[in-house]
């Protein structure tokens, strides 16, 4: 079943199908602020940035409008719960919708790309970040590469380099998120395929290792930006989609 939220039509989710919205970041207008509950206004209210407050706003607001549907409840009236998988801590971690009939969930936002990842049954975990090349690659290889990671990026030219360690980087934090590790567990202990390779865990040298097997996509967020998705225990086939409609004005809550 489809339903119509503005001038986007948000279908229902397929059996073996991982909807992955999109949207820019500057779409995140004072009309949506009505849809967040207390506790995301008050962290919207914390940036001092504009910049921030709208990429923040945008990328709740997408998330609110899209489960709503799938949802079948007012975007507004959504309700939130973390849980730590470490110490079973509910004041953080990993953010899970309330009864959510299984919906399974992850957002990211990062410079002019927000993201929303849904399906049905299956964790998951989505990362965008930008690409910024004059970042000091060399800095922050430590603590995010293996050492056979820094190998394969060492070996690149130095133009190559950054994009290389955002694709590393993007895969692990992905990864992390669907397990609810988050940065509880350093980038640097899990190895994954080279940049240029299809994405996959090739290692997972910390503690507590996911349970099941766990299954990488890389995304196309559009120019500037590179993505992640990750899957747990079972490989969806990824349907990404523009969700700017969703967040424009008089669309709906």
């Amino acid at each position: 079943m489809s339903t119509m939220t503005g001038s986007i039509t948000v279908p229902g989710l397929q059996p073996g199908e991982c909807q992955v919205w999109w949207a820019g970041a500057a779409a995140g207008h004072g009309e949506l602020l009505p849809l967040l509950d207390a506790g995301e206004r008050a962290r919207w209210s914390r940036f001092r940035r504009d910049a921030d407050r709208a990429r923040f706003l945008a990328a709740h607001a997408l998330a609110r409008r899209v489960l709503a549907v799938h949802a079948g409840m007012p975007a507004a009236e959504l309700g939130f719960a973390t849980l730590c998988r470490r110490c079973g801590a509910t004041d953080h971690g990993k953010p899970r919708l309330v009864a959510a009939g299984g919906i399974e969930f992850s957002l990211s936002h990062s410079g002019e790309r927000v993201v929303l990842a849904l399906a049905r049954g299956v964790v998951l975990g989505v990362d965008v970040e930008r690409l910024k090349p004059e970042r000091d690659a060399a800095a922050l290889t430590p603590a995010v590469l293996s050492a056979a990671e820094q190998r394969v990026v060492a070996a690149l030219p130095p133009a190559q380099r950054a994009l290389a360690l955002l694709r590393y980087w993007t895969r692990k934090e992905a990864l992390l998120k669907a397990t609810g590790d988050g940065l509880a567990i350093e980038p640097a202990r899990l190895t994954v395929t080279a940049p240029d390779a299809p994405p996959a865990l090739v290692a997972w040298e910390a503690a507590s290792p996911p349970e099941t097997d766990a299954y990488l996509v890389d995304l196309s967020p559009g120019p500037g930006h590179v993505a992640s998705l990750a899957m747990l225990g079972r490989r969806l086939a990824v349907a990404e989609r523009d969700a700017t409609g969703l967040l424009e004005a008089g669309s709906g809550g």
